[in-house]
């Protein structure tokens, strides 16, 4: 499943793009060297997805806390297509990555994680801050949640990982995956509902790292 591999290897079965060679250098500047590749057995548009450990304590707590242990999931081939942002859309970057913070390297993770990135080229449409994408049944067989969320990361090093570069000039951002309940999801779609759930997270301490336990907040 998992691979220490260069996807970019000897085979000449897959070339990197510019774009995609630079992701590369960038995740490796500055989240180090990768635990785990899970390379798409796509090579014609492949996704890979790094898996990056990290203690995110030492990374956004107080020194006096426990450390808390995780992996940072990094798409790498999401950007090479921009996606159709309507127009009148300034805030949203047609060129974007995912991530997401787990706690441990579970396959429904990346098998996930790599269909949502490849939404936007099979269904036309576009990831952005504060969409949702529902599903019919739980996705994941460790949680009864099934809506997807798209946030920005609020911690510093993620949210700019690959603000430097740029697809046919528009930067590419970074959006974290979140899984949401049916209340939280009914929640969002109400008037102002977004802001209003976004309220809920500090006051309801809610996890960094993705929780497959943890309980509505709404």
């Amino acid at each position: 499943m998992f691979s220490r591999l260069n996807p970019f290897g000897k085979d000449g079965k897959a070339q990197p793009s510019t774009l995609a060679a630079q992701r590369v250098s960038t995740m490796q500047e500055e989240l180090g060297e990768p635990e785990y590749v899970d390379l798409d057995p796509d090579r014609t548009h492949p996704i890979d997805i790094y898996a990056f450990g990290r203690n995110f304590i030492e990374e956004c707590g107080e020194e006096d806390e426990d450390d808390d242990e995780g992996y940072v999931l990094v798409t790498s081939g999401m950007s090479d297509m921009l996606m159709p942002v309507p127009p009148d859309n300034e805030d949203d970057s047609p060129a974007a990555e995912l991530v997401w913070y787990v706690r441990e390297l579970n396959p429904e993770y990346f098998h996930n994680l790599r269909w949502l990135a490849r939404l936007p080229r099979v269904d036309d449409m576009w990831h952005g801050f504060g969409r949702s994408i529902p599903m019919q049944e739980p996705p994941l067989s460790v949680s009864g949640f099934r809506t997807f969320l798209l946030l920005p990361s609020i911690i510093g090093t993620d949210s700019e990982l690959f603000s430097h570069l740029s697809h046919d000039e528009h930067p590419v951002a970074t959006l974290v995956v979140h899984l949401l309940s049916a209340q939280e999801h009914a929640l969002i779609q109400t008037d102002d509902g977004l802001n209003d759930f976004l309220d809920l997270l500090d006051e309801h301490d809610y996890p960094l790292i993705f929780d497959p336990d943890r309980a509505s907040i709404v």
